[in-house]
């Protein structure tokens, strides 16, 4: 080969090793997907299902596809796994769309599609689904707005969100129960959580699209009948975007990715960080940055256990470049 050849040639195998190896995570300790364009992700077992151009796939912890859906279209996930009262390991994932329909979705635990069923179609947009399970009651939420949508404007109107929640016997047929809360501003990045009995509702509360947002829990006693008032974890003085909000030994762990240390930055700007609460929600010290790898521009999904180790599912420059990644890491300090 002429010397002169060498170099391109090189320059090549260069970028298909760094490539192989941001895929298989053997030396970033997860995984890159450059460009990747989803609008939302979840662990699913120990892999990942998202939402790619609005068409679902799962990816192994390596970032390889293993499975994808045709013909069927997400926009916002929630996986709900092991289900009980069924037979072997098996999934519920609830996703909603553009086309105002939110769905359950069925599968084994080889991913494999059981049933597709359309169970809440709206007049409006209806978004971030949640899905869970209290002994033999299915419990469902997702979030109505009517009027502007993700207003960007802190003088301009608002649209209103609303927080309702279903419940069903057999994941086919829903009643509606109430609304957990209605407000004239964004509410987003809902979770539910059921301890001792007791029904948690986390979400994120926002003055307007980007702007800063509180994190505030919300509790029932009654079956979600009804609602104590808004608890606030986080005060809106940056842009939070909650991932997780786990019981700990000590009472909860709240992950979020926030734009702390360039406020106004919003996604591009963010960090992910954690902070901790007493069973009751209050702080047991300040809200601390994680010593998550890459922890630039993220836009944080799901932070999740598994085999012994802090897995951190987010999006890159979710704006611009929208790469997916995942990374992990041993634990966080106490």
């Amino acid at each position: 080969m002429k010397k002169q050849m060498w170099f391109p040639v090189l320059g090549v195998l260069i970028a298909l090793l760094a490539l192989t190896a941001g895929r298989t995570g053997k030396k970033e300790n997860g995984f890159t997907l450059p460009g990747y364009h989803n609008a939302d992700a979840k662990f699913l077992g120990a892999h990942i299902m998202t939402s790619v151009e609005e068409g679902l796939q799962v990816l192994d912890l390596e970032g390889n596809v293993v499975r994808q859906y045709d013909g069927l279209y997400a926009s916002w996930l929630y996986v709900q796994e092991d289900i009980s009262g069924q037979s072997g390991k098996s999934y519920a994932v609830a996703y909603s769309n553009h086309a105002n329909e939110t769905h359950i979705l069925r599968l084994n635990e080889n991913e494999e599609l059981l049933e597709d069923r359309t169970v809440l179609k709206t007049d409006t947009l209806a978004i971030d689904p949640v899905l869970f399970q209290k002994g033999d009651t299915w419990f469902l939420t997702h979030t109505w707005i009517e009027g502007t949508v993700n207003n960007p404007d802190p003088q301009g109107e608002n649209g209103t969100y609303t927080v309702k929640l279903y419940r069903s016997d057999d994941l086919e047929k829903w009643e509606y129960v109430t609304d957990i809360i209605r407000r004239k501003q964004n509410l987003e990045d809902g979770d539910v959580r059921c301890v001792d009995g007791t029904l948690y509702y986390f979400f994120e509360m926002e003055q307007y699209d980007k702007g800063p947002s509180a994190i505030c829990v919300m509790i029932s006693k009654d079956e979600g009948e009804t609602w104590s008032g808004p608890t606030e974890l986080l005060p809106a003085i940056a842009d939070h975007e909650m991932a997780s909000c786990e019981p700990t030994e000590e009472g909860w762990r709240l992950y979020v990715s926030c734009d702390y240390a360039s406020v106004g930055e919003s996604y591009q700007g963010a960090s992910v960080y954690y902070a901790d609460y007493t069973r009751d929600f209050a702080p047991i010290g300040t809200c601390r940055q994680s010593a998550m790898p890459d922890n630039e521009a993220v836009r944080l999904y799901e932070v999740k256990e598994i085999d012994g180790q802090l897995c951190f599912l987010f999006a890159r420059n979710f704006l611009t470049d929208c790469d997916l990644l995942l990374r992990t890491l041993e634990r966080e300090a106490d």
